[in-house]
C-alpha cells in the first residue's frame, strides 16, 4: 500500500533511531531535561544540546488517511525486546512503544510499532520536572479538605512517579451551519393577586416572548484534542480496563494543553521517559472529535440567536478542510497506598495541573452534611417567621 505521506518515518528509519545517547563529557547515558532543549547528564551535570531539525509539524489530510487505513489491520501487542546496548531482554507492555532498558537505561523502541502507518510526528516536551511534579502533588493533597487528616502527613512519598508521553489526535475542521430556531426575550409583567391575608396586591413576574429566527454560522476548529489512549490516565472511557478514570486527560475533560508548543518528533525528547502507542484509531478519534465540534457549533448558534433563551429547531452542519496530527503529550503518573487501598494521580507535564483519586474522611463528610442541614433549618426558620 502506498504511503500517503512520503515523509512518514519508514521501518528502517524508525529502528535505526533506537540508540543510546552518551554524554559528550563523560559518556554516561542521558535523559531529557524537562523545560529545556538539552539532554542532562545525571553524573557530571553536563548539558548536551538536542540538535536542530529541519522537520516541520504538518497537518495531514484526514479523508486521504481514513481511506488508506480502511484495508489496514494495525495491531500492537506485548513484545519481548532486547537492548542493543547491553543485550538485556525485557517485556515491553502492549500500550508502550518506547521505554528505557531496565538494566542500563538505554532507550528501547518496539520493532512491531515501527510497522504502523501512523507514527507521532510531533510532541509537547516535558516542561515540569519530576521534583516539581512531586511538589505539585503534595500541594494538591494538602488542598483536599475532605481527605483524612492523616493523609496530609503521608505525602512525603512520591509513589514512584514516572514520566510518560501519551498519544493524542488533533483534528482541524471548517464548519458551516444553517439553523432555524426561536429567540426568547424576557420581560417583566405586573399582575394583581390575593395574598395570604386575603388582600389584593400587585406583584411582578418574568415572562418570555419567543420569536422565530434563522441564520448561519461558520467557524474554524483548530486542534480539537482527542485522547488516543485507553489507559486510566489517558482516556475518558478506558474500554476493557478495570482501572478507574482520573477525570483528567480524556477527550471530554482536560482542555489545558497548549498545542502551539508542539515540536517535531525527535527521539532525544523521549530518552528517560516512556511513550504510549495509540489504542484509539484515527477513525474512532474523529467520531469523538465530531461530538466536541458539534457541541461548539451549538454554542455558536445560541450566541448568534442571542436573547435570554434560545431554542434550536433544526441544524445542518457541513464539514470541510479536515486535517489531523498525531502528537504525544507529557504526563507524570503515579499511585500511592493509603489504608490498604491504591489511589492514582496524574500531573500535567506541561502545566503542572494535578488530578487524581483520594480517600475521603467519613467524619468530615458527616460534619459537612450536618452543617448543610443546620443552615437549611436556620433558613427555613427565618423565612417561616417572616410569613407569620
Amino acid at each position: 500500500m502506498e504511503n500517503p505521506n512520503p515523509s512518514q518515518t519508514t521501518l528502517d528509519q524508525m529502528t535505526s533511531k533506537v540508540r543510546a545517547f552518551p554524554c559528550v563529557s563523560c559518556g554516561a547515558k542521558l535523559s531529557f531535561a524537562p523545560g529545556s532543549k538539552t539532554l542532562k547528564c545525571p553524573y557530571c551535570a553536563a548539558s548536551n544540546n538536542i540538535p536542530e531539525t529541519d522537520d516541520t509539524v504538518e497537518e495531514l489530510d484526514l479523508d486521504t488517511w481514513l481511506t488508506q487505513l480502511e484495508s489496514a489491520h494495525e495491531t500492537h501487542e506485548q513484545e519481548q525486546v532486547k537492548c542493543n546496548n547491553c543485550g538485556g531482554a525485557q517485556t515491553l507492555a502492549a500500550n508502550l512503544f518506547a521505554t528505557s532498558c531496565t538494566f542500563c537505561g538505554s532507550p528501547i523502541t518496539s520493532k512491531s510499532y515501527a510497522q504502523r502507518l501512523i507514527k507521532p510526528k510531533a510532541l509537547v516536551p516535558f516542561k515540569v520536572t519530576q521534583l516539581q511534579a512531586q511538589d505539585k502533588w503534595r500541594a494538591w493533597i494538602k488542598g483536599l479538605w475532605l481527605a483524612p487528616s492523616a493523609l496530609k502527613n503521608f505525602v512525603q512519598s512520591d509513589g514512584g512517579i514516572k514520566g510518560i508521553y501519551v498519544p493524542y489526535w488533533t483534528y482541524d475542521a471548517n464548519t458551516y451551519s444553517n439553523y432555524t430556531g426561536q429567540r426568547g426575550d424576557d420581560y417583566t409583567e405586573r399582575y394583581e393577586t390575593t395574598n395570604s391575608n386575603g388582600e389584593r396586591v400587585t406583584e411582578t413576574r418574568t415572562q418570555t416572548r419567543w420569536t422565530g429566527v434563522a441564520g448561519n454560522v461558520s467557524f474554524f476548529h483548530d486542534d480539537v484534542l482527542v485522547a488516543a489512549s485507553k489507559t486510566a490516565y489517558g482516556a475518558a472511557t478506558p474500554a476493557g480496563s478495570n482501572l478507574p478514570v482520573l477525570n483528567m486527560f480524556g477527550t471530554s475533560n482536560l482542555r489545558t494543553w497548549n498545542t502551539k508548543e508542539v515540536v517535531p518528533y525527535q527521539e532525544e525528547y523521549i530518552v528517560g521517559f516512556q511513550a504510549e502507542a495509540y489504542q484509539i484509531s484515527l477513525k474512532e478519534g474523529f467520531i469523538e472529535a465530531k461530538q466536541i465540534i458539534n457541541g461548539k457549533v451549538q454554542q455558536l448558534v445560541q450566541a448568534d440567536i442571542g436573547g435570554d433563551h434560545q431554542r434550536i429547531t433544526s441544524l445542518d452542519t457541513q464539514y470541510s478542510h479536515l486535517t489531523f496530527k498525531h502528537i504525544l503529550l507529557p504526563m507524570w503518573v503515579s499511585a500511592y497506598l493509603f489504608s490498604g487501598k491504591t489511589y492514582r494521580f496524574v500531573v500535567n507535564g506541561q502545566t503542572g495541573e494535578v488530578q487524581g483519586e483520594s480517600p475521603k474522611s467519613g467524619w468530615k463528610i458527616f460534619f459537612l452534611v450536618m452543617a448543610i442541614l443546620a443552615v437549611l433549618l436556620l433558613v427555613m426558620l427565618m423565612f417561616g417567621g417572616k410569613h407569620r
